[in-house]
């Protein structure tokens, strides 16, 4: 059979959350099944396609300084063709058009399966064209090709698409459209395949992970609700990890609780973003909940699951937020001892009720505070992770070579920090025993390595 050269070599810069990633790896699965190449490097490639976040100002700026760099190469003649894809386009689609003449396309969330016949058009000549479906994303299943971006052993699961909150600072529904799940069967589905290539964790992600199933239930009253799920996966043989993210804090409940408490693979780790500690604030954001029902929520957790690692994300500097404001979410932090915790500063989003809403907080003042935050979690994080000294445990290897790392189940991928290890003969997505021997820049952990597990 004679060998077939491919259409061309398609380079991807996927930026943004894991929830972009993923959509990278399905566009990736398409173009390879349609006869174009993958380039792992920029110098060898004939096309790139930028996947772009919007979410906050500094994601923008990000996104556009990618397209700017590729853009020179491509008006140098170094490329033959540069599609930019995801959120910006979805939601700035025909202002990017008029002012980046050099992009061949702009492919929203809801085209990201067209991407071989969008890419065969702007090769074929056709420039400019824009392919938004407006408040709509695609819900990807288990019978779609998908090419993992990164070692097979770690990977994530998308549940779901699209958002129904109502927070006053986030533009993610407009851009995302509205809540679609996908069923139990194809992400049980999905699930099975990865553990058949390879994978011992999964990330289950969405902008909300705790509405999963809501919307088929509004159809169909034996729907399965997300505690179900959880235990459906957890009989999967080959996963070791399965890790739930993004679980909205007034949608926690009874049978949830249950499921991660009792799970042998679902890992007792959750992730709520609470985003304020003031009342007015939190009223301000939309939020559904109260500093005290906050507070409950978090005790009881702690009393219901056992072992039990608790994240969450907090935002300063929302309009209205006062001296008072932030500190009595600096107390609450103090006083809830996160075990992981991120600080992120207000972005001012247009077409977001919280654009309308005064006064603003200069952003000297939230910068400030967003460090004086920081600083108090890491404190915190700092002593918590210092109680591991000389205790044993299993370690997960993500990267091997002259300084292997890894991550304990308590550290979701890329954002609670990592374990170097200090060991021989390891390979990725094995599974060892080590010895905590310190800790490094407040976060990460070191680690002798004992014995395979």
């Amino acid at each position: 059979m004679p060998h077939l050269e491919p259409k061309a070599r398609v380079h991807f810069r996927s930026l943004g959350c894991p929830k972009n990633q993923l959509d990278s790896e399905i566009m990736l699965g398409h173009l390879a099944s349609h006869g174009y190449a993958i380039a792992e490097e920029l110098d060898v490639a004939d096309v790139v396609v930028i996947n772009t976040c919007s979410f906050i100002e500094s994601a923008r700026e990000e996104s556009i300084e990618a397209i700017l760099e590729v853009a020179d190469r491509k008006e140098s003649g170094a490329l033959r063709g540069l599609i930019v894809s995801g959120c910006l386009p979805q939601r700035y689609g025909a202002e990017l058009a008029r002012e980046m003449p050099e992009v061949d396309a702009f492919v929203g969330t809801g085209y990201i399966t067209k991407i071989a016949s969008i890419l065969d058009a702007a090769l074929a000549g056709k420039k400019g064209g824009i392919y938004v479906d407006a408040g709509r994303s695609h819900l990807y299943s288990e019978n779609e090709p998908r090419m993992l971006i990164g070692p097979r052993h770690s990977a994530y699961i998308k549940i779901a698409e699209g958002c129904n909150r109502k927070c006053t600072f986030c533009a993610i529904p407009s851009i995302r459209g509205r809540f679609q799940s996908r069923s139990l069967e194809s992400v049980v589905a999905e699930a099975r395949q990865l553990a058949e290539m390879g994978a011992k964790e999964i990330n289950l992600v969405s902008q909300d992970s705790t509405y999963w199933g809501k919307d088929r239930r509004e159809a169909d009253d034996t729907q399965k609700c997300l505690s179900d799920l959880l235990r459906a996966l957890d009989t999967i043989d080959g996963l070791h990890w399965i890790r739930l993210l993004y679980a909205y804090p007034t949608s926690i409940r009874e049978d949830l609780i249950d499921a991660l408490a009792s799970g042998k693979r679902v890992l007792p780790y959750v992730d709520v973003p609470l985003q304020h500690a003031s009342d007015s604030i939190l009223q301000a954001m939309q939020r559904g909940a109260t500093e005290t029902e906050q507070r409950r929520l978090i005790e009881t957790l702690r009393a219901r699951i056992p072992n039990l690692t608790l994240r969450t994300t907090f935002i300063v500097g929302f309009p209205g937020e006062s001296d008072a404001d932030f500190e009595k979410l600096c107390d609450f932090v103090r006083e809830m001892r996160f075990d992981r915790a991120g600080v992120f500063q207000y972005s001012d989003e247009e077409g977001t009720a919280a654009f309308a809403l005064g006064p603003k907080v200069p952003r000297k003042i939230a910068r400030a505070r967003q460090r004086e935050l920081m600083r108090i979690q890491q404190e915190i994080m700092h002593e918590k992770i210092g109680q591991e000294l000389g205790s044993e445990v299993e370690v997960l290897v993500d990267e091997v070579g002259r300084r292997p790392l890894g991550r304990l189940w308590s550290q979701a991928p890329e954002i609670d920090g990592q374990v170097f290890l200090h060991g021989s003969n390891l390979h990725t997505g094995q599974f060892v025993r080590a010895k905590i021997t310190g800790v490094r820049n407040r976060v990460d952990l070191t680690a002798e390595v004992l014995k395979p597990v």
